[in-house]
């Protein structure tokens, strides 16, 4: 198993190609500082980037936009993943003259699932970009990868398009997907200091029982399940990545207290704030729930 996180890049190590079973990540959720295409060449797992879950298989598609939380669970013993990672200057640099709204939903929709071609396109740029990073002396390395990046984020935004027509065919109207992602925003940017549903209806210019509507539609979940998960998911980083006392961390995503912070905490997770940062995680634990 690996136990550092293999997408790290630096100022010098603008991007970064290999292979990994991503044991960092292993029911550990952790902020990604750097943005990462990966796709899964065997074995089967859980991942969760930010609020979405999905089953991972051979030929699995998953990008990682700079910022965003990663976790792998239910991982089998033969999981590898290939991976590029990219600085978030490089990001910056690749994604200049897109539209903000294709990242968005990029950032939304992290999760491609099995490749109708089986992965030839996706293994064919990344060995092109393994090319290109064992090529120390190219001066012009950075650039080519840049623009390889460019290429990339467009294929990756077809192949999620095409397999959420398949699942939600003629189901969600552009209206309202509009709503529940300009939701999704909000509560990426909001949801640290605000957690009640009728703050972000307010934002959106609607009513809570039609934003209930247009999230359920979209999302089979309710507007507070997803603020829940979002907060959880940013209490879970604080615990497991930094020294932060819970009182603090209480104070930073202004929680009243710390006491109410961990009555919240265990209400979703069945652990204290202190019991999950002592705990060492492993498949055979059991007795509490699900991570949300």
């Amino acid at each position: 198993m690996d136990d550092t996180n293999p997408i790290t890049t630096t100022d010098d190590e603008q991007f970064v190609v290999g292979e990994s079973s991503f044991g960092f990540f292993h029911n550990n959720p952790a902020r990604c500082d750097s943005g990462a295409i990966l796709f899964c060449q065997r074995g089967t797992a859980r991942v969760t980037i930010n609020l979405h879950t999905e089953a991972v298989r051979e030929h699995t598609l998953m990008l990682l936009l700079p910022g965003a939380i990663l976790m792998f669970s239910e991982v089998s013993d033969d999981f590898r993943i290939t991976y590029c990672a990219f600085s978030r200057a490089l990001f910056a640099e690749a994604s200049f003259r897109l539209d903000p709204s294709f990242f968005h939903f990029l950032n939304e929709n992290p999760i491609a699932e099995r490749l109708d071609d089986g992965g030839k396109g996706a293994d064919i740029w990344l060995q092109m970009a393994a090319y290109t990073y064992a090529d120390r002396e190219n001066i012009f390395r950075n650039t080519i990868v840049k623009n390889r990046l460019q290429n990339v984020f467009l294929e990756i935004y077809d192949k999620i398009q095409r397999n959420i027509n398949r699942r939600q065919p003629g189901e969600v109207n552009n209206r309202r997907r509009e709503l529940f992602l300009r939701f999704i925003s909000l509560v990426h940017e909001h949801c640290y200091e605000q957690r009640e549903v009728a703050y972000f209806a307010d934002r959106l210019c609607i009513t809570t029982r039609y934003l209930s509507t247009v999230v359920r539609t979209v999302s089979s979940r309710t507007p507070k399940e997803i603020i829940d998960r979002m907060v959880l998911l940013e209490i879970k980083v604080l615990l497991q990545s930094t020294d932060l006392s819970v009182s603090e961390i209480a104070d930073r995503l202004r929680f009243p207290d710390q006491s109410y912070l961990g009555r919240y905490f265990k209400k979703h997770t069945g652990l204290s704030p202190t019991q999950y940062r002592n705990r060492r995680w492993d498949d055979s634990f059991v007795g509490v729930p699900q991570e949300p």
